[in-house]
């Protein structure tokens, strides 16, 4: 019994982390183009591209939002 326990806790522990890293594989998929949509976007409107570029892509929708709150 103790064995199957230990079989069935660390079955659960791989598709926990596997859903995890699937879900973070989501979040950069969706963040990658609107990082470029920003850096096009900042670039027309003569803003820091490059700066804006890295905080979009390290923080995600977080700093997409702070952009569009943000730009000129």
């Amino acid at each position: 019994m103790i064995f199957q326990e230990t079989i069935f806790q660390e079955t659960i522990f791989a598709i926990t982390w596997f859903s995890v890293i699937i879900i973070i594989v989501i979040i950069y998929v969706i963040a990658i183009p609107i990082a470029v949509w920003v850096y096009n976007d900042a670039k027309k409107r003569d803003m820091n591209a490059a700066v804006w570029l890295l905080i979009v892509l390290i923080t995600s929708c977080i700093g997409y939002i702070i952009y569009l709150i943000v730009r000129e």
